[in-house]
């Protein structure tokens, strides 16, 4: 194993968590083997560069963020939450997606009262 190959399994495994995804989720998503997609967030194998931009476009994630040393940072200290709304809200219909947002809407104002 590459110091390379674990940092960015790390990274994809981070990020997936952050979006509350498995890793069968993520493959499916990807159009990759789910057995890979443990092989590679465990750092023993390299994916290709095509492989890793499949897998960034699944995680709604920019590429940079999978390869990069700081990978995950940004979004845990500011959207981590915000992100996995978002990715719950993937494949609602645009009525539902509304609802949910009054309903947030509703808390946060409920919330203010206090």
């Amino acid at each position: 194993m590459s110091k390379i190959a674990r940092s960015v399994g790390e990274n994809i495994r981070k990020c997936r968590k952050l979006k509350g995804l498995s890793q069968e989720q993520l493959a499916l998503r990807a159009d990759i083997n789910a057995s890979y997609m443990g092989q590679v967030e465990r750092g023993e194998k390299s994916p290709t560069i095509d492989v890793l931009g499949k897998i960034a476009d699944a995680l709604q994630t920019p590429l940079e963020a999978l390869v990069g040393e700081t990978a995950g940072k940004a979004e845990t200290a500011g959207g981590g939450y915000a992100d996995k709304i978002a990715s719950q809200l993937d494949g609602l219909s645009v009525k539902e997606q509304e609802a949910v947002y009054r309903f947030v809407k509703q808390l946060v104002q409920f919330k203010s009262l206090e």
